[in-house]
């Protein structure tokens, strides 16, 4: 019998680092060229990435973005989503709080007033 799909999920998700949600432009190197594609979120040692390109596991690449620079490994696949493995730990909170500043759509967002509007600092 085949294992449920919770089951090969629960399997799969053994990360060494925890990982945090997030939502940042970042560029993708190739050796075909460069694309610009949204990090979902990132750990100390990868990423998940949303692409509208044809990425496969075991393909090399460069990731950058404000305070991101690194090489990188795609470990898996699932239509638009992918997962990357660096080939050296980043700092996760520093690349996250660089990206919010800079204004790249980071998830990050200003507390909510009761009215649901940011609050103005």
């Amino acid at each position: 019998m085949l294992p449920s799909l919770y089951e090969r999920m629960r399997k799969a998700d053994r990360r060494r680092d925890a990982r945090f949600a997030t939502s940042f432009k970042a560029t993708l190197v190739l050796d075909s060229g460069s694309r610009s594609v949204v990090v979902g979120d990132i750990s100390a040692g990868g990423a998940m990435l949303q692409a509208d390109m044809d990425l496969w596991p075991g393909r090399q690449l460069s990731l950058k973005a404000i305070d991101l620079d690194v090489n990188g490994e795609i470990r898996w696949r699932n239509d638009r989503l992918c997962g990357v493995a660096f080939s050296v730990p980043v700092d996760p909170f520093a690349i996250i709080a660089a990206n919010a500043r800079e204004g790249t759509d980071s998830v990050l967002e200003k507390p909510r007033s009761s009215s649901g509007r940011p609050d103005e600092a």
